[in-house]
């Protein structure tokens, strides 16, 4: 039986990921049509290609963090060590992603920065390295 918090996680993380999947494509989607109407405002192909181009490198590159958030969460899930390495790095690198806009503005980005910390101390206590690492013992002393 996995701890609470690793489930929770988990989820947070598969969320996390089909939201992302999500928004990628809508990103491909839309940039398609936006470059589309640009082409018709504009007399050269030049903006469209740069636009289609553009949008579809930063559409593919969401969607595969995005992935990578979701392979994340069901190795959580499956209380594999290589699911909370991902686990950590992802959560370390959206908060660093976040502390900027933290320093002007509240709200929303404060939420997801205090999920990822507290992300990180919990995947990264000790009882919870433990059973990661196969030690079953270590269960009683994490729940």
């Amino acid at each position: 039986m996995r701890p609470l918090g690793v489930t929770l996680i988990g989820i947070y993380q598969i969320l996390r990921g089909v939201l992302g999947v999500l928004f990628g494509l809508s990103l491909l989607l839309f940039t398609s049509l936006a470059a589309k109407l640009a082409s018709l405002a504009a007399e050269g192909n030049a903006l469209e290609r740069m636009l289609h181009s553009l949008g579809r490198m930063a559409g593919l590159g969401i969607i595969v963090f995005a992935l990578l958030h979701v392979i994340a969460g069901f190795g959580l899930l499956k209380m594999e060590n290589w699911g909370r390495l991902l686990t950590l790095l992802f959560s370390a690198i959206g908060l660093m992603a976040l502390l900027p806009v933290l320093i002007a503005s509240h709200g929303l980005p404060l939420v997801f920065a205090a999920i990822n910390a507290v992300s990180i101390f919990y995947l990264a206590l000790p009882p919870i390295k433990r059973i990661f690492h196969g030690n079953r013992g270590a269960l009683r002393a994490a729940a």
